[in-house]
């Protein structure tokens, strides 16, 4: 089974589905529907995907939760909540009533406290005690912090999402995987390996820095390691497309059958869950 872990959800449709922001910039520009996102999944033989809902929404998911009503066989989700706010930890067991299974956390949106600020604890708290999987969207030298909320929840599963690269302003300088494999040696955290058509220097198949998943792969092994597509990719990663980037996995960085089983499927199908 062949299950991508990391997509977005969102309509051009800004009067059904407000942005939080209306006057960014940062706004869709294509449409990323669940029905497009199972057509280009029907194509390459991809099986199941996670969500998480876009920052185009601040903290509102109301179109990833309504992606899901007719698709929960095939689509799991993961929310995003203030993690300022009182109210967050309620707020997040309502949304995981209603069928969301993973919490997305990150200091870039709209919330610029430190990732282990007290103000959050309440948050990450109670996605330990509803047994999430938390995915952690920080850049690498933001890991000291992360490192503290490891350690402080060693139950919780963690993804570091994109292993540090989330944007090309703030990715690393110099591509690097040190601070992902320091972390590495907690048995509880997991490696996002969607950060190569950002980190390469050279086009499609990204061959300079198949190295980074080889490092990654080893100090994790493969049944801590995913892979995702970043639909829709020609809004989030406009030079690969999404048959690309399944075949990146499937076939172009060198993987043994068993790696490329855990990476490809085998991984995602232990931290999220979809309706039987």
């Amino acid at each position: 089974m062949i299950i991508d872990g990391h997509t977005h959800l969102f309509t051009m449709d800004t009067q059904q589905y407000p942005l939080a922001n209306p006057a960014s910039v940062y706004r869709p520009e294509t449409e990323g529907s669940a029905e497009k996102l199972k057509q280009e999944m029907q194509e390459v033989g991809v099986d199941r995907a996670l969500t998480i809902t876009t920052g185009f929404y601040g903290w509102d998911n109301s179109y990833s939760m309504d992606q899901l009503e007719d698709n929960a066989d095939w689509l799991a989700v993961g929310v995003l909540v203030d993690p300022t706010s009182p109210e967050a930890p309620d707020q997040l067991e309502s949304l995981v009533d209603q069928g969301a299974c993973g919490l997305r956390i990150q200091r870039h949106l709209f919330y610029h406290q430190a990732l282990d600020d007290p103000i959050s604890t309440p948050l990450w708290a109670r996605a330990a005690d509803l047994d999430l999987t938390v995915d952690i969207n920080a850049t690498q030298d933001e890991y000291d912090s992360v490192e503290r909320r490891i350690r402080q929840f060693p139950e919780t599963r963690f993804i570091l999402d994109h292993c540090g690269y989330v944007s090309s302003v703030l990715m690393p300088p110099q591509n690097t995987v040190d601070a992902v494999i320091h972390l590495a040696r907690y048995p509880n955290v997991y490696a996002k390996l969607t950060f190569l058509p950002l980190a390469s220097n050279a086009g499609y198949p990204f061959r300079d820095v198949h190295w980074m998943v080889h490092e990654i792969v080893k100090a994790f092994g493969p049944d801590r390691c995913l892979f995702g597509c970043n639909f829709p990719t020609n809004q989030f990663s406009p030079d690969v497309s999404y048959a690309q980037i399944v075949q990146l996995f499937a076939d172009e960085i060198e993987l043994s059958n068993e790696e490329r089983a855990w990476v490809m499927g085998g991984t995602a199908s232990i931290l999220w869950q979809w309706k039987e």
